[in-house]
């Protein structure tokens, strides 16, 4: 296991003027967050590395950094990795790596060293990274991207950050490290990794679908065990939503006395679910609610935590944003386990029950997966980080994302003429032997909806925003508008945290699907 980082490595491809020197190092201290306990610089030209991290290794350095004896290769990480345990028994090409060595990130390293790009193939978790070898630096990504990692360059230096904040001082363009992808300093980008196909021969047995139904239920499961270390402290977000409910059923028989929190205004159907749930099941639980004033006056800080400005986005990282910060005000550090993920590998959202063709259907779902990195998987990262909180999102491990290419269609949206439909319909059905249906078989709803949030600050942006006002400023591009006067209120905020190069627009990812 590892934890939260924030990493910083800079390749000086020429001796630097110390007013740039001193820039560089004063843009990095904007991931402090990430690593709220120490910070760690490593500088031999051409490499300078700022690392920020919570814990020590027993040689008092950094647990997510290490610097190979000998040679100087160096690897940094940030989040978390499952099977480094294993690493040792083969590679994908099946040679062992090195069954001596003890280190998990020399593990790593030794790999790379063997097999290049295809050791990330064989980790199982939530993590990006860099790594400094032969006069290179080297930034890579999870096949799903659930950590992020970005780069910059010009003449002068090639940079890499684990957020936005920490480059857009140096005003150059910025690009995202994309998920399974690996880029290094000479300009070069290789993708280790690509999604399975998804099933296209199957016959809809009820064996055929018990099966799939028992598989999903124990890959669940792992993916929720694998994200949960001894002596952790883990709290649950609840949202009485069925993918949160089942992450927390899960969790519950794993974490002792596992405190759970809700989020909702006065009156929501998250609150009354989870709340019904709680007490069924006896669990600790705080529910949080909200109002406008508390919503306006987070805005700021959600929007410079979230690096977005979309509405989707922020309408719910809002609620994720107040309870961040309740559950840094009771627990401290802690684990913040989420539901984010079912949408996407089961089909959960209502636009997709109108795509009756089934190849059509699995490129939507598929496109969803290959944006989640620019949008929830964005959310569930920085929103937590701002406090210094990790939040996983179990669902999203790479052995159950690959799992649900092998589901047909016609199960993650069951329907029964003159019924309706059923979205995620597998996903509730491989646990609804094991939860009640009034959980199990709740109408899906996205998180600002069930919290009551959604349209609060919609009503609140169409008030003060006039018609000739967004009629002015929608159109930052040519080929860019703004959609909403929402999104231009989301949109001056952002500005002004960020005073961003327009060239940004491109690499910021939209939620296509959200009512105006």
């Amino acid at each position: 296991m590892f934890e939260l980082a924030g990493i910083y490595a800079v390749y000086k491809k020429k001796e630097l003027d110390e007013s740039i020197v001193k820039k560089i190092r004063k843009s990095a201290s904007k991931l402090k967050h990430r690593g709220i306990n120490h910070r760690y610089l490593y500088e031999k030209a051409p490499i300078e590395i700022i690392f920020y991290y919570k814990k020590k290794d027993v040689n008092d350095l950094p647990l997510n950094f290490t610097i190979k004896d000998g040679n100087g290769e160096i690897i940094a990480i940030d989040g978390q990795i499952y099977n480094l345990d294993k690493l040792n028994e083969s590679t994908s090409e099946g040679d062992p790596i090195d069954k001596q060595e003890k280190s998990d990130l020399r593990k790593i390293l030794n790999g790379f060293d063997k097999i290049g790009s295809d050791i990330f193939k064989v980790l199982n978790g939530s993590f990006s990274g860099i790594i400094y070898k032969g006069n290179e630096l080297f930034g890579f990504k999870d096949p799903v991207g659930a950590k992020p990692l970005y780069y910059c360059e010009n003449e002068d230096f090639f940079i890499i950050s684990s957020e936005l904040k920490a480059l857009t001082p140096l005003k150059e363009k910025i690009n995202p490290i994309n998920p399974g992808t690996i880029i290094n300093s000479k300009g070069k980008a290789e993708r280790f990794y690509k999604y399975p196909e998804f099933i296209k021969d199957y016959t809809l047995t009820r064996r055929y679908i018990s099966k799939l139904t028992d598989k999903l239920n124990q890959l669940v499961k792992l993916a929720v065990a694998d994200n949960i270390f001894e002596g952790e402290k883990v709290c649950g977000l609840l949202s009485g939503g069925i993918d949160s409910t089942i992450i927390t059923h899960i969790a519950k028989e794993i974490v002792k006395n596992i405190h759970v929190y809700t989020v909702g205004v006065k009156g929501s159907k998250d609150l009354f679910y989870a709340n019904k749930y709680c007490k069924k099941y006896g669990l600790n639980h705080d529910m949080i609610k909200i109002t406008l004033e508390d919503m306006l006056e987070c805005l700021p800080d959600v929007i410079y935590a979230l690096e977005s400005f979309d509405v989707g986005l922020i309408r719910s990282s809002i609620p994720m944003f107040l309870i961040s910060k309740r559950v840094k005000a009771d627990q401290g550090e802690c684990v913040l386990l989420t539901g984010e993920g079912a949408d996407e590998l089961f089909g959960g959202y209502s636009y997709l029950e109108e795509l009756d063709d089934n190849e059509i259907f699995n490129k939507e779902l598929l496109n969803l997966l290959k944006l989640e990195y620019k949008t929830g998987l964005q959310r569930v990262d920085r929103i937590p980080y701002f406090y210094s909180i990790e939040a996983r999102a179990p669902l999203f491990d790479k052995r159950l994302v690959e799992f649900s290419f092998s589901i047909p269609p016609e199960l993650k949206i069951f329907k029964k003429k003159g019924v309706g439909a059923a979205r995620k319909w597998i996903f509730r059905k491989a646990f609804e032997n094991e939860i009640p249906s009034e959980f199990i078989w709740r109408k899906k709803q996205k998180f600002s909806l069930g919290a009551g949030s959604q349209f609060i600050l919609r009503g609140y942006a169409e008030n003060i925003i006039s018609d000739e006002e967004f009629m002015e400023e929608k159109n930052l591009l040519s080929s860019f508008s703004l959609r909403s006067k929402e999104e231009l209120f989301y949109w001056r905020i952002f500005k002004k945290k960020f005073n961003p190069n327009l060239e940004i627009l491109s690499e910021i990812g939209f939620t296509g699907i959200f009512e105006l």
